[in-house]
């Protein structure tokens, strides 16, 4: 549950039955979900009891299934399970958006870390086999982090690697194909500099060299197995993935598997997957 859309997925064992995306609304997100679920549960003439449980992600930190903040859906300390399971009468279990995909790729990994880039930047970690959370919830908070005079998220994400740009352009009169566009779009950025635009090049270089030397930061902390990297910017592939690379191996104290993702979105529907299935044995 994100703060554009929602996407929603039913399925029996590892079968997905129905998938469907819905736009997030400013107010009443409880109702919205309450009445998605009834509407399919009609539609597919199942009912309560026919549910081992409902699995929610969302953008926001949450701790112990309590939604301690989620700015974008304008929810605070909103025990979101107990509504919705006193509503439907259903098992409801809720959780960080990324945590629930750090579970469903963790599948052949007792110890990872999962990094989403996009919009924002978030992160899950898998420390023998245990998701963390953290104290507050906070776990994972990698956006956050200063580099020099910036986070990750103001020169990392999608929105930060465009105002980057922006900010570049406006400022610079160098050549670059990145003035022909009316809205420049991190996919843009990336696809310039794969065709040779050197300004497009440098900024892209620039912005996650830095991250992957954040990331051998934490793999000196945490030492996982691998770091996926997922969410929109991933699907830039092999530049992005090698850029980082190179980043992390001019600070890293070992070497760590780093990959883009092979489920991407598919991630959190897994998560849901291992979580009943691990949870809710007959």
């Amino acid at each position: 549950m994100g703060g554009t859309t929602t996407n929603f997925s039913v399925f029996i064992s590892k079968e997905i039955l129905h998938e469907w995306t819905v736009p997030t609304p400013k107010i009443n997100m409880v109702e919205m979900l309450e009445n998605e679920i009834r509407n399919e549960m009609a539609e597919l003439k199942l009912e309560s009891t026919d549910f081992k449980a409902i699995v929610v992600g969302i953008a926001g930190i949450v701790k112990d299934g309590i939604v301690r903040k989620a700015i974008n859906l304008n929810l605070s300390d909103c025990d979101l399970a107990s509504v919705l399971e006193s509503r439907l009468n259903i098992n409801v279990i809720v959780l960080n958006d990324v945590n629930l995909q750090a579970i469903g790729e963790s599948v052949n990994y007792d110890n990872l870390f999962l990094v989403t880039i996009g919009t924002g930047i978030g992160a899950g970690l898998i420390i023998n086999g245990q998701i963390v959370e953290g104290y507050n919830g906070m776990a994972g908070e990698i956006g956050h982090i200063y580099l020099d005079s910036k986070t990750p998220e103001e020169n990392a994400s999608a929105g930060g690697l465009v105002k980057t740009a922006e900010n570049y352009l406006k400022s610079n009169d160098d050549c670059s194909s990145m003035r022909c566009f009316e809205t420049l779009t991190a996919e843009d950025i990336f696809n310039q500099a794969k065709i040779g635009d050197e300004v497009a090049l440098k900024i892209v270089r620039e912005a996650y060299l830095k991250f992957g030397k954040l990331l051998a930061v934490i793999c000196s902390a945490f030492d996982p197995e691998v770091i996926i990297i997922s969410g929109g910017v991933s699907n830039a592939g092999d530049l992005l993935l090698d850029t980082i690379k190179e980043g992390f191996s001019e600070v890293a104290f070992k070497n760590t598997e780093i990959r883009i993702s092979d489920l991407k979105e598919k991630a959190a529907v897994y998560g849901a997957m291992s979580i009943v299935g691990s949870s809710y044995k007959n």
